[in-house]
């Protein structure tokens, strides 16, 4: 993700930490820094950072286990993408997208909410999401249907989370 000076790549190392980096336009792709620490807490991996259009403020989202092996994402907000992040939905019970605060519609198929990305409003550099309007791509599976399997020959599919009207 960029703003208008700089390229930032965020990551997480597994063990509750998500780091940062980043470098100059002019810079790109190389000139990278030593990572920093962005966020830590109750967090595992597949996060992501968007912009929230007219907002001028970006959401970062990452994806937590309950301890079950079941995910769900938390949300964190900052002012700049160098800033600090501020838990925004940051607890099991009060999640981002969890099976807590998610009405599936017709027959369940799954029990988790994992590796999910924020459809944007452009194509660009900034990636930039809708806040009135946030939709959410992601991969569930019901807990009887993982069991026992390797990661590989999980049969995740793709569900699309939308805000109730």
């Amino acid at each position: 993700i960029c703003d208008e000076r700089k390229a930032y790549l965020f990551f997480t190392t597994l063990d509750g930490r998500m780091w940062r980096e980043e470098t100059s336009l002019e810079d790109f792709p190389s000139g990278w820094s030593e990572p920093a620490l962005a966020i830590r807490g109750d967090i595992f991996e597949a996060g992501h950072v968007y912009r929230l259009k007219g907002l001028d403020r970006y959401l970062a989202i990452v994806e937590a286990q309950d301890g079950h092996g079941r995910r769900y994402y938390k949300a964190y907000l900052a002012n700049r993408l160098d800033g600090d992040w501020a838990p925004l939905a940051a607890e099991r019970d009060r999640a981002f997208a969890s099976m807590a605060n998610v009405v599936v519609s017709g027959a369940p198929w799954t029990d988790s909410i994992s590796h999910g990305e924020l459809i944007r409003v452009g194509y660009d550099q900034r990636l930039e999401v809708d806040p009135t309007n946030l939709r959410f791509l992601f991969q569930g599976v019901l807990d009887a249907e993982r069991a026992g399997k390797p990661y590989g020959e999980i049969p995740w599919r793709l569900g699309l989370l939308e805000p109730l009207q």
